[in-house]
């Protein structure tokens, strides 16, 4: 299969692209710089390319998803990874650039990735988008986590709503994935003593579940869930026998 991820270099993004190549898919991932994606590159064996785009502008996911084309001549699977968390502020101490630049990237970024994805997929009769779910999507509410969790809620949302609008494709929908909490750089920006507490308990690696995503995935999953509450209730359960993880 033909797969396009937004986020590729680093994170859950790149344990993506690493874990489809090694099943022997082809891969066009992005990042926002020529370094970032060479040094992805230099870590991947497969057939892929890497292309510098910043999510905030609609010409640049074009620009990528037309050398996808170019290369492969469709896509089955487009996933939109791209994000960024928060400053670990209360709203009301948040700057105008941070707020915008959350919600540029995890809201306007996935919000324009969906609609070049869709409108290649509607022309191509098939193809899967995955939206990257986060805290928030679930409801949960933490403080000084707020712009975040809002961008996350919004974006299970709008995914739901896409397929509403997608009635008349059967083979055309947008799935979402809840990696739960993963030990990225996203995950550890500025976490607190508190906040590692639990995330020692709940936390998983990237390549325990990249993976299992993937696999999910290629079994046309739409809603794809790795941390669920029957999980969480036994992590905690047995967290006094867990080994620590050095994070």
């Amino acid at each position: 299969m033909n797969i396009f991820i937004t986020g590729g270099t680093r994170g859950i993004g790149f344990g993506l692209v690493d874990e489809f190549l090694k099943k022997n898919h082809h891969v066009v991932f992005t990042g926002t710089s020529e370094e970032s994606i060479n040094k992805a590159s230099s870590k991947l064996n497969g057939d892929f390319f890497g292309v510098v785009c910043d999510v905030r502008h609609k010409s640049q996911i074009e620009y990528a998803k037309d050398q996808a084309i170019k290369q492969y001549g469709s896509i089955d699977i487009w996933i939109n990874n791209a994000g960024v968390d928060q400053d670990r502020l209360d709203v009301s101490d948040l700057s105008e650039d941070e707020i915008k630049r959350v919600v540029d990237i995890n809201i306007v970024g996935m919000m324009l990735g969906t609609s070049i994805a869709l409108l290649q997929m509607k022309k191509q009769g098939f193809g899967h988008v995955y939206n990257m779910e986060g805290l928030g999507s679930n409801n949960m509410t933490i403080p000084k986590t707020i712009i975040y969790g809002s961008s996350k809620h919004l974006l299970t949302y709008f995914s739901k709503g896409c397929n509403k609008e997608l009635k008349s494709y059967q083979d055309v929908w947008v799935g979402t994935l809840s990696p739960g909490m993963v030990f990225t750089d996203l995950l550890l920006h500025d976490m607190g003593d508190d906040g590692m507490k639990i995330a020692r308990i709940l936390g998983s690696e990237v390549e325990e579940v990249t993976p299992w995503l993937v696999k999910q995935m290629i079994k046309n999953k739409k809603r794809i869930v790795w941390l669920t509450n029957f999980k969480v209730i036994k992590r905690f359960m047995f967290s006094p026998f867990i080994k620590k993880k050095n994070h």
